[in-house]
């Protein structure tokens, strides 16, 4: 996944939040970072999708806080003791009272690490969730925020197996590896079909790997063809086919460029291979497609 389509964490909590929290200096493994204690008020923004998991402790604060993905709000009360989680990507409103805070900027990496021995094999999706009450994850993290603001000896090491605790804490309550689907019949939201959709659209000419898709939205490659193809009817390969000749028609009515280069716009190595996609999408060749709209 291109790194540049997501945004910064760091950054990103600091807009929302109107204040910059102090992160340590440490960038642990996976590129996980870490907060001390910090204090924010009141805030109603729109979160551009972030490249890390985000957790949020709340330490103490009253109030409603919410978030809302795709019209659909999420509210509870801003009490200390709970856990705020936004998924890698994550876009939506997220609003809040003032509070004191610490916070995870958990790397993909890092998570689908953890997750390789916890999960044996299965597919998985985490679940978002906005001022949850979780005893042990809260206690985990106010182990890393309360040694951010102290350091002690080994401080790493200690951060180190804290982040694996808090990456088992977070597959095991706030994902469907417990929770699993009903009936196996949930797909992709719409805005994860939308990001996913945008990422084809913009890398038509690139060779696009079932990974890079599934990474954009941080879940399994197995889990994300299925849910891929019951949330839009057919599968991410015959999407991007279906996009890819959609534009290549367009290309083909609106340009002079070459049929050859086309083929290469669109991801196809060689004009051979596009025309037999293209034939099997329309019913004719190429150039058969460009003579009938002069």
């Amino acid at each position: 996944m291109d790194p540049s389509r997501l945004n910064c964490s760091v950054e990103e909590v600091a807009r929302i939040a109107g204040v910059r929290p102090a992160v340590l200096d440490d960038v642990l493994n996976g590129e996980t970072r870490v907060t001390g204690h910090w204090t924010h008020g009141a805030f109603n923004a729109v979160v551009k999708p972030m490249q890390d998991h985000v957790l949020w402790a709340t330490y103490a604060g009253s109030g409603k806080a919410a978030s809302t993905i795709d019209g659909k709000k999420k509210e509870a009360e801003a009490c200390s003791h709970t856990i705020t989680y936004l998924p890698r990507g994550y876009e939506g409103e997220f609003s809040c009272t003032p509070n004191t805070a610490s916070n995870i900027y958990l790397g993909h990496k890092r998570l689908l690490y953890c997750a390789d021995s916890l999960a044996e094999g299965r597919a998985f999706d985490l679940l978002d969730c906005i001022h949850a009450p979780d005893d042990r994850l809260f206690m985990i993290m106010e182990v890393i925020a309360d040694e951010a603001d102290s350091p002690g000896t080994h401080s790493r090491l200690l951060l180190e197996q804290a982040i694996d605790l808090l990456c088992i804490q977070l597959l095991r309550a706030h994902s469907t590896l417990v929770k699993p689907l009903a009936s196996g019949s949930r797909g992709l939201e719409p805005w994860q079909v939308k990001r996913v959709a945008q990422y084809m659209h913009d890398n038509l000419a690139q060779d696009i790997s079932l990974q890079e898709l599934a990474n954009i939205i941080g879940i399994s490659r197995f889990h994300f063809c299925a849910a891929f193809k019951r949330a839009t009817g057919v599968s991410p390969h015959e999407y991007l086919t279906r996009m890819r000749m959609d534009v290549a028609c367009t290309l083909l009515k609106g340009t002079p460029l070459l049929i050859g280069d086309i083929a290469l716009a669109v991801g196809y190595s060689s004009v051979a291979s596009f025309s037999t996609a293209f034939r099997k999408r329309t019913g004719i060749a190429p150039r058969e497609y460009r003579s009938g709209c002069d």
